[in-house]
């Protein structure tokens, strides 16, 4: 009798353990995933420097708003980012935005009309251009460079 009241305590011991690990767990694992991988320059100019913190060195500057940015680290309130040419450095989250837009990584590309290569080019696009994304659906980005509104292969963009 005394042995089944130890066994039924350890397992109700072990049983809130349990729940309480798995509470506090699942919310940091929602986080992690959660987590943006790209980001774009807040400001047409933004400082990039080789670690995080105002007393680390300028490495260079980002002169374009919304240059997409890959997250490839965090530290407190800054962000070690790369570029889609793999340039890294840190960038504080204050000249960051969650703003989406790409790159063409393509020596030239085209915006079309619709989502197919047959449609209408309404727009020709070279390498190292941003654009704004409003979405993308399987192989091909809604993109946006001031009054033309189109299509781009998906392929042919980085930053999403």
């Amino acid at each position: 009798m005394r042995i089944m009241k130890l066994f039924n305590a350890i397992k109700i011991i072990i049983f809130v353990y349990l729940i309480y690990f798995f509470l506090n767990i699942s919310p940091n694992v929602v986080r992690s995933e959660t987590k943006k991988k790209f980001m774009t320059t807040k400001f047409n100019e933004v400082n990039v420097r080789n670690g995080p913190g105002l007393n680390h060195l300028k490495i260079y500057k980002i002169y374009k708003k919304g240059y997409p940015l890959k997250i490839i680290k965090r530290f407190e309130n800054w962000k070690k980012v790369s570029d889609y040419q793999g340039i890294s450095g840190w960038i504080s989250d204050s000249q960051l935005s969650d703003q989406q837009y790409v790159i063409m990584i393509k020596e030239q590309g085209y915006i079309f009309k619709f989502p197919d290569m047959e449609s209408k080019k309404i727009a020709l696009v070279k390498k190292s251009y941003v654009l704004k994304c409003e979405k993308c659906e399987s192989n091909w980005c809604l993109v946006k460079e001031q009054k033309t509104k189109g299509w781009v292969k998906k392929q042919d963009l980085w930053g999403f």
